[in-house]
């Protein structure tokens, strides 16, 4: 396996990085990819943590990884990583979706219930098989519909999706397995620099008008173990359990993200090969899979 991480550094930043590098300016940030061996790599980190300390500012904005597999890695896997690759807005709920929040975590804002149907805006839903809402809410196509039920595959109900008052021809996706649960080995924090369980505190401030605008302090690990970070930085690590076998698609017992505004705390999805398969062969669009680790034996 490959990984290759991709950081958008401030140009009034950049300066103070080693030169030369191989960054290339996109025409707001420097965009540089490195192996985590790189020597600058671990510069990146230490950098960002003196400026942050000095001015309370950070010198990237945006970090993300890609992760590459040889042909023996990926026939060898047993479970895979999906990740949704597009994010739309208005959101259900800004639609009119109903949830249910008294059931939810008072910390975290997990296990909200959805009360009835859906409810989207139409003309929002990108041109793709799958994608999610920036709350979490995924749909899928007709095509992913048919071809899932075709193949055979089973972990996923469909329920209807509605605009406005008129059924959509697009359906909500819906989890029917049992929930898989992520090990210790899953390392999830802000970035590669930042495992914070938690934001600074809460601040609140007046702004023209004379509105006072108040952020929460933000909560990534949920004492009560519903969430367990800002994002997933390794691949993920899962506890085996004979459902594994027994469906092709799946949502983490725990979840990622965070609590604020009309966002909520996502799970991780994962799949089998078979699912995998079936998305590639029928040139289904909007996901992207890295490999799953599968932890056989009892953790030390």
């Amino acid at each position: 396996m490959k990984e290759i991480h991709e950081f958008r550094i401030f140009k009034d930043y950049y300066h103070l990085l080693p030169q030369p590098n191989n960054a290339k300016f996109n025409g707001a940030a420097y965009v540089i990819n490195i192996a985590k061996t790189d020597p600058l790599f671990k510069e990146i980190g230490v950098l960002d943590n003196e400026v942050k300390e000095k001015n309370n500012q950070h010198i990237f904005g945006f970090w993300d990884v890609k992760r590459s597999y040889s042909k023996k890695e990926l026939t060898d896997a047993e479970l895979f990583h999906l990740s949704v690759v597009v994010a739309f807005e208005p959101t259900g709920e800004e639609c009119g979706t109903i949830y249910d929040e008294e059931v939810a975590c008072e910390i975290c804002g997990v296990n909200r219930k959805q009360v009835g149907i859906l409810k989207l805006k139409k003309g929002s839903i990108p041109k793709k098989d799958i994608a999610r809402t920036i709350a979490g809410e995924i749909v899928v196509s007709e095509r992913f519909v048919t071809t899932f039920k075709k193949r055979g595959l089973v972990g996923i109900v469909f329920k209807p999706v509605a605009f406005g008052n008129e059924i959509s021809n697009y359906y909500q996706l819906i989890t029917s397995s049992n929930d898989l649960e992520l090990t210790g080995k899953t390392l999830t924090g802000v970035n590669p620099f930042n495992f914070s369980t938690e934001s600074t505190e809460a601040s609140e401030f007046s702004i023209s008008g004379g509105y006072e605008v108040r952020f929460q302090k933000e909560v990534y690990r949920c004492p009560n173990g519903h969430t367990i970070g800002a994002r997933i930085l390794s691949e993920p690590y899962i506890r085996n359990t004979p459902s594994i076998n027994a469906f092709d698609f799946f949502a983490s017992k725990q979840r990622v993200g965070v609590k604020q505004g009309l966002l909520r705390p996502e799970p991780i999805y994962l799949c089998s090969p078979a699912f995998k398969k079936m998305v590639e062969e029928e040139k289904l669009s909007g996901f992207e899979f890295e490999i799953a680790h599968i932890i056989k034996q009892p953790e030390l």
